[in-house]
């Protein structure tokens, strides 16, 4: 039962013709898809986090052993037959665990059955690991609240735990980027105490939210930008300033990682994806053509750019550019990019830029769950 039960604790929670394409790409006037209406759908509401997958928890508390098999009784109403945790149970091993979580999936939040404070409290300092790591997924719905983001606070503070728990602890405090408590234990997690390299990159990212002014947090992830050695670390660095791009200093520095250093090729492409938001300026515009035009750019680089050229076609010279690119690009790959990044699927910019777009419950998507 054990292994089935951590299986649904993991899985459940885990917070989503061309020849004739290329005659109607020509024939057909670009959308007018401008960067003003792009950055008005990123900036509008930056702060207000959604509800992530309608998915809530349902605690199932051990009943009684009948017939070799565990019955559980649920919050729900439920009630669940489970084997023996293992066949050759050894002398004072238990036989059932005391209780479960079942992961219950629904179109809307059932306000009664949801995990009141103290439940979560007690969840979140179990003795089972995967209890606690299924717990701090389940937080973030109230992350908010003190009496989860303390004991969540504590789970990343704490060496002594374990090191995915800790990650999923820094990936949840994203949640509530807005705290001066959570910024600051995310960035000690980054300066001090030579932490895990997974646990540095998801604290960099978890501060997407805080990058705004007050600039400490920006000045924090503009010093990574230029200075972190670790390489995954920097990216996550590149990677939280995307949100903030329309600002001068992380604007220019981004800038500089894609035009300057002989940056790995990786790196500029996260640059690039994180300029998504500054497309309204006429230099990253500027420097997203010229990415593209120049031979000795690598084709991933320029694919990025094509991309990144979606958010300006309400701007002649780049509609122009991309016209251009349709009828006479040789490479079919760069060819068929221009074509895209003319007529764009926002869904698919959505999750390739990583942005905070809006979803259907009128709260915003958390990009750190992609």
């Amino acid at each position: 039962m054990k292994s089935k039960i951590f299986v649904l604790l993991l899985a459940g929670l885990t917070p989503m013709g061309w020849s004739a394409g290329m005659e109607s790409a020509r024939s057909a006037p670009l959308p007018l898809i401008d960067a003003g209406s792009i950055l008005n759908q990123i900036q509008h509401d930056q702060n207000h986090f959604p509800q992530p997958p309608q998915t809530t928890l349902d605690i199932c508390v051990f009943s009684e052993f009948k017939d070799n098999k565990c019955i559980f009784k649920c919050e729900s109403g439920a009630i669940l037959t489970e084997p023996v945790l293992k066949a050759d149970l050894g002398p004072g091993e238990p036989a059932c665990a005391t209780h479960i979580l079942r992961p219950v999936t629904s179109t809307v939040w059932p306000k009664d059955k949801n995990i009141n404070s103290s439940q979560l409290e007690d969840l979140l300092r179990d003795q089972n690991p995967e209890i606690r790591k299924a717990a701090v997924k389940s937080a973030k719905n109230y992350i908010q609240n003190s009496y989860a983001q303390n004991p969540v606070l504590d789970i990343l503070k704490n060496k002594n735990e374990r090191s995915d728990i800790r990650v999923e602890a820094a990936k949840t405090l994203s949640y509530a980027g807005g705290y001066t408590k959570v910024q600051e234990a995310l960035t000690d997690v980054i300066k001090y105490g030579n932490e895990l390299r997974e646990l540095r990159v998801m604290a960099y990212k978890a501060l997407w939210s805080a990058a705004g002014p007050p600039p400490r947090v920006q000045d924090l992830l503009i010093d990574a930008v230029k200075y972190e050695e670790d390489r995954d670390a920097r990216q996550a660095a590149i990677w939280a300033l995307f949100n903030t791009t329309v600002n001068t200093r992380p604007q220019e520095a981004l800038i500089d990682v894609i035009k300057y250093g002989n940056q790995e090729e990786q790196t500029r492409i996260e640059a690039i994806k994180s300029l998504y938001g500054a497309m309204g300026y006429s230099q990253v515009k500027g420097l997203m053509m010229d990415l593209v035009k120049y031979g000795n750019e690598r084709k991933p680089v320029k694919l990025a750019a094509i991309k990144a050229l979606s958010a300006g076609t309400g701007d002649s010279g780049v509609q122009s550019f991309l016209e251009d690119m349709m009828k006479y690009e040789k490479d079919t790959e760069l060819r068929t990019a221009a074509i895209e990044a003319a007529s764009p699927d926002m869904a698919a910019l959505n999750e390739y830029f990583h942005l905070n777009y809006k979803i259907g419950n009128g709260g915003f998507f958390n990009p750190i769950e992609l």
